[in-house]
C-alpha cells in the first residue's frame, strides 16, 4: 500500500511537471522579408500577425513579435537566444504578377529546422497563410485545430459574431474585417475599436500620415483657425507634438496630405477662405523636425490633392475663385515656381467638378475605372469613359460635413443683395477613399453617411448626432454596399485609412465632433479607429446586401 502511494505521488509530480513544461512553451515571430513592389510592404507585418493569431494558445503556446528581421537560420538563432523563447519563426513573401509565394521557417533551441513554402494567387493569400500556419502548428508546435477561424479573443467562430462592421446583411456570417463591424459589437476593450480622449476644440478636418519623416504615422487635426499634430500613445491617448495658427482672419476649410518634395515625409495642404467674400487662400506646411513650418507662400487658390490615374498617384491640384460661381471653371495641376505654387495644365473632369468633390474609383477585374463626384446636394454621381458619360446617381446622401461657406448666387452684372437674399451653403466634401483593402483586385469607395432626422427637415442643420461609414462597390448597375460600420455616436468630421497607432495593422480612422446637445460653442472632438483584419476576409464570399438601396437617379 505504501509503495502504491509513493508510485502515485511520483506519477502525479511527473504529470504536473510535464503539464507545466507544456504550458510554458513560447515563440518569437520576426517580420517577414518581402520581395515585391513597395505597395506590398505592409505584408512584412501583416502576414506574421495573421500567423500569430492562428497559432497563439493562451497557457499552451504564447508568442511575441520581434522588431528584427531574420533572413537566415543564423540570424533567427540569434533572435531566439536573445528572446529566451522555445521557437523562432521567420519567413518571406514573394509576389510575381498575380502569384504569391510564402516561405515559413522555424528553429528550436536544439537547432532543429523546419521549413515549408506554398504558392497561390494574391486573391487566395489568406488561404495560403492559413495552410502554412496549420502545418507549423501540427508538425512543429504540436497544436491542433490551427486552421479553424478564430476571433481576436481566441474563441472559435460559431455562426454568429458581435461585430460593428456589417457585412452582407442577408445573413452571411463568416466574413468580417473587424469585430466591431457586425450586429451590436463587442466592447471597446477587446481591441476591435480604438478611441482617444476628447480634445477641447471642434474638428474641421483630419489626416493621418508620416509628417515628420520618422517612419511612423502622426495625426493632423485642423480646427477653425489652428493646426495641431498628435501621435497615438501606448496608453491610447493623443500626445500633442506641435501646433500653429494657420490664419487669424480666414477660416479653415479643408486639409489633405501629400509628399510635396518626395522625401518620405508628407506635407499638409490647407485651404482657407475669407468669411465675407469666400476668397480662398491655401497654405502648405511641413512638420520635419517636429516643427510646423510653411514650405511655400500662401496661394490665392483652392488647393487640394487628387489621386490621378492610371497609377493612383497623389497630385497637388488647384482651382481659382469666382465671385458668382464660387469655383472658377477648370481643375488644374499646381506647379511650384520659386517659393510659390501656381496653376498648370488642366485635369480632364466632368462639369461641376472641383478640387474637393471628385475621386477616381479604379476598375476591378470586370469593370473599368470611374470618376465619382459628390454633388452640391451630396449625392454621388459616377462617370465612365473619355466623354465622362453619367452612368449612375445615388438617391442616398453622403459626406455630411458641417464646414461650409455661405454662397450668394446672382445673375452676372446684377450684383448681390445681401439684405433680402438668403445665401446658399457649400459644404466641404469629406474624403472619398478608393481602396483595395484585401488586395483582391476589387476596389471599394469608403464614404461617410450622416444620419439625422432633423437634417431632413432643416437644410442647414449639419451637426449630425450619428453616422455610418460605408464601403460601396460598383456591381455593374449601380453602387452596392460591401460593408458598413454600425452607428457611430457623434458627428463625423472626417475619415481616413491608415495605421493610426503604428502597430502594423491598417485602421479605418474616424474623426468625431461631440453631439450637438453640448452646444456649438463648447464642441469637442476625438478620434476613433477600427483595426481592419484583412486575414479574416474571404474574397470568395459574395457581397449582396439587397436591403440597402442605392438606386439610379438620372
Amino acid at each position: 500500500m505504501k509503495f502504491a502511494i509513493q508510485l502515485f505521488f511520483l506519477l502525479f509530480v511527473a504529470l504536473t511537471t510535464a503539464t507545466a513544461n507544456a504550458a510554458s512553451r513560447s515563440y518569437v515571430l520576426s517580420p517577414f522579408t518581402v520581395n515585391a513592389p513597395q505597395s506590398y510592404a505592409y505584408l512584412s507585418k501583416a502576414v506574421p500577425a495573421s500567423i500569430q493569431a492562428k497559432i497563439n494558445r493562451p497557457g499552451a503556446m504564447e508568442g511575441r513579435t520581434s522588431q528584427t528581421k531574420a533572413a537566415s537560420q543564423a540570424e533567427a538563432h540569434k533572435i531566439l537566444s536573445a528572446s529566451n523563447a522555445d521557437f523562432a519563426i521567420w519567413g518571406s513573401v514573394s509576389v510575381t504578377g498575380n502569384e504569391c509565394t510564402i516561405e515559413l521557417n522555424s528553429v528550436d533551441k536544439a537547432g532543429n529546422i523546419w521549413s515549408k513554402s506554398d504558392q497561390g494567387s494574391l486573391n487566395s493569400l489568406n488561404t495560403t497563410v492559413q495552410k502554412l500556419s496549420a502545418a507549423l502548428g501540427s508538425e512543429v508546435l504540436g497544436l491542433s485545430g490551427v486552421g479553424t477561424m478564430r476571433t481576436p479573443g481566441g474563441a472559435r467562430q460559431a455562426g454568429s459574431s458581435n461585430s460593428d462592421i456589417l457585412v452582407n446583411e442577408t445573413g452571411q456570417q463568416q466574413t468580417y474585417l473587424n469585430p466591431q463591424f457586425r450586429y451590436q459589437g463587442a466592447g471597446a476593450g477587446d481591441g476591435s475599436r480604438l478611441r482617444s480622449q476628447r480634445l477641447k476644440e471642434g474638428m474641421v478636418d483630419m489626416a493621418v500620415g508620416d509628417f515628420n519623416g520618422d517612419g511612423k504615422n502622426e495625426i493632423a487635426i485642423l480646427h477653425e483657425h489652428k493646426l495641431a499634430i498628435y501621435v497615438w500613445g501606448d496608453d491610447g491617448r493623443l500626445k500633442q507634438l506641435g501646433e500653429t495658427t494657420v490664419s487669424r482672419s480666414n477660416l479653415n476649410f479643408s486639409m489633405r496630405a501629400i509628399d510635396l518634395d518626395r522625401d518620405g515625409a508628407k506635407d499638409l495642404v490647407i485651404a482657407t477662405y475669407e468669411e465675407e467674400t469666400n476668397r480662398p487662400y491655401s497654405y502648405f506646411y511641413s512638420f520635419k523636425g517636429n516643427k510646423l513650418t510653411q514650405v511655400a507662400e500662401r496661394s490665392p487658390y483652392f488647393a487640394s490633392v487628387l489621386n490621378l490615374p492610371p497609377n493612383n498617384t497623389p497630385m497637388l491640384v488647384g482651382q481659382g475663385w469666382d465671385s458668382l460661381k464660387l469655383f472658377a471653371p477648370g481643375v488644374r495641376l499646381m506647379v511650384k515656381e520659386g517659393n510659390k505654387y501656381g496653376l498648370g495644365s488642366r485635369v480632364d473632369l466632368p462639369p461641376e467638378s472641383n478640387v474637393f468633390n471628385v475621386a477616381w474609383l479604379p476598375g476591378g477585374k470586370n469593370s473599368q475605372s470611374q470618376i465619382v463626384m459628390l454633388t452640391d446636394v451630396e449625392r454621388l454621381k459616377l462617370f465612365q469613359g473619355t466623354g465622362h458619360a453619367l452612368v449612375h446617381s445615388t438617391m442616398e446622401q453622403f459626406s455630411g460635413s458641417a464646414t461650409g461657406m455661405d454662397h450668394y448666387k446672382s445673375m452676372p452684372g446684377l450684383g448681390i443683395n445681401r439684405v433680402s437674399q438668403m445665401p446658399g451653403k457649400y459644404y466641404a466634401p469629406m474624403r472619398m477613399i478608393a481602396a483595395d483593402i484585401g488586395r483582391t483586385g476589387e476596389y471599394v469607395l469608403i464614404v461617410n453617411k450622416p444620419i439625422s432626422t432633423a437634417s431632413q427637415l432643416f437644410d442647414r442643420y449639419r451637426y449630425f448626432p450619428q453616422g455610418e461609414v460605408h464601403a460601396l462597390y460598383w456591381d455593374g448597375v449601380g453602387l452596392g454596399l460591401k460593408w458598413k460600420t454600425r452607428r457611430v455616436r457623434g458627428s463625423v468630421a472626417e475619415i481616413d485609412l491608415a495605421d493610426v497607432n503604428n502597430d502594423g495593422i491598417l485602421d479605418l480612422v474616424v474623426g468625431l465632433n461631440t453631439s450637438p446637445e453640448l452646444g456649438i460653442g463648447s464642441r469637442q472632438c476625438m478620434i476613433t479607429a477600427y483595426p481592419l483584419d484583412v486575414s479574416r476576409t474571404d474574397p470568395n464570399t459574395p457581397a449582396d446586401l439587397s436591403d440597402f438601396e442605392v438606386n439610379p437617379n438620372q
